[in-house]
């Protein structure tokens, strides 16, 4: 059975071994884990997985003993997913499964078939999906949460940014089968998924421009959701080797 975790980027280090969790951190330990004195969990930092003990509390924070280093594993290879921006709770479950997955980027997009809006609400929405991300590390024991980058346009997509395989989920008839794809463990990759509807003709047509490759996720026709997350599954595979 695995350890509770909370993460150690609020947290404050008051001595060599010691750390004074933040309020919301320690809220999550011991009224939703009920976590006590005595017991470890871990703590995520950046790139660091650390075994600590609850010795204490001290104005609503756990104080935490760090006992010591856990190994922990971050792939190799940079995936991100480029996903256009579809309802709440849709967009919400993508977060904390490609988080889960291990990507490395999350790049939301305002396809003109989007049909959210960001309007008065853009600082509150950023603020709730890092904190789904950060929780989502916090399942499955991830260290560096994925970049998450501001809302952008398909035209404000630059050639330099982005890795040399460009993969685009597309309903095209040029759509090439994903499972035939040669995609190499060394490769970096970035995976496009549009809106419900598809992207529209001239949003394609940057893509191509972009020389991002069509393909095809089988004869179905998915929701965004399941796209982005069948096809993230299947690039990781192939990019780790399993």
């Amino acid at each position: 059975m695995s350890l509770p975790r909370a993460r150690l980027d609020r947290a404050e280090k008051i001595s060599d071994n010691m750390w004074s969790l933040d309020l919301k951190e320690s809220h999550h330990l011991v009224h939703v884990k009920r976590c006590r004195i005595g017991e470890e969990f871990e703590g995520l930092l950046e790139g660091r997985k650390l075994l600590l003990k609850i010795e204490g509390y001290e104005q609503g924070r756990v104080i935490a003993k760090e006992r010591g280093k856990l190994p922990i594993y971050e792939r190799s290879r940079h995936i991100s997913l480029l996903i256009a921006l579809v309802k709440n709770n849709a967009f919400e479950d993508i977060l904390n499964h490609a988080t889960e997955l291990g990507v490395a980027e999350i790049i939301p997009i305002l396809a003109e078939r989007s049909v959210v809006q960001l309007k008065g609400q853009f600082t509150k929405k950023m603020e709730r999906w890092r904190r789904i991300i950060a929780e989502a590390t916090k399942i499955s024991g991830i260290g560096n949460p994925p970049l998450l980058n501001t809302p952008l346009k398909v035209q404000d997509l630059r050639d330099e940014s982005l890795p040399s395989l460009r993969l685009l989920g597309a309903l095209t008839d040029d759509a090439k089968p994903l499972g035939s794809v040669n995609i190499k463990q060394q490769d970096d990759v970035v995976f496009a998924v549009g809106p419900e509807g598809d992207w529209t003709e001239g949003e394609m047509a940057y893509f191509a421009r972009l020389k991002f490759l069509p393909v095809s996720l089988g004869p179905n026709i998915l929701r965004a959701n399941t796209a982005a997350i069948a096809g993230l599954s299947y690039i990781i595979l192939c990019t780790e080797g399993v």
